[in-house]
């Protein structure tokens, strides 16, 4: 990776929509350059994904909640994880070494629905065989949530 990739993973880091052309023109390189080297980054999987970043306010699910997760040995770290993956409320999780064994970070419409998440009887996680406890926070503000790193 040169300093020519690290200028279009920035960019595109930003704003993986724009145009090629634009990308190109604010770069000043040439159109066909720009578009083999995203080419080259996402063949070789540097670039994995593009997504569109949603405001969660106007979608309906203002409420995040970290929810820090110890579980008992029933049931193995992943399989948690790998259920936590499929609910579509929960947007992130992540396998820790430390205090908890997962992080998961759940977006919500209201408190009710964040304590239907954790306590609910049939499928709260609290009501897992496997989750021992839980510990949650609300974000009260974001600061930085863009996913970008400067390369």
């Amino acid at each position: 990776m040169d300093e020519i990739d690290k200028k279009i993973l920035n960019e595109l880091q930003t704003n993986s929509g724009r145009k090629i052309s634009e990308l190109a023109s604010l770069l000043n390189l040439p159109r066909t350059t720009v578009h083999n080297r995203i080419r080259k980054l996402q063949d070789d999987k540097t670039i994995i994904r593009q997504k569109a970043v949603l405001d969660m306010k106007k979608i309906g699910k203002p409420i995040c909640a970290l929810v820090h997760i110890v579980i008992t040995s029933k049931e193995s770290v992943h399989e948690v994880a790998g259920r936590l993956k499929k609910d579509g409320k929960v947007e992130e999780v992540y396998i820790m070494a430390g205090q908890f064994d997962i992080i998961a970070k759940a977006r919500l419409k209201d408190n009710e629905e964040l304590s239907e998440f954790i306590f609910g009887k049939e499928k709260g996680l609290r009501s897992w065989p496997s989750v021992e406890r839980t510990e949650s926070m609300i974000v009260l503000d974001t600061m930085k949530e863009n996913g970008v790193i400067r390369l």
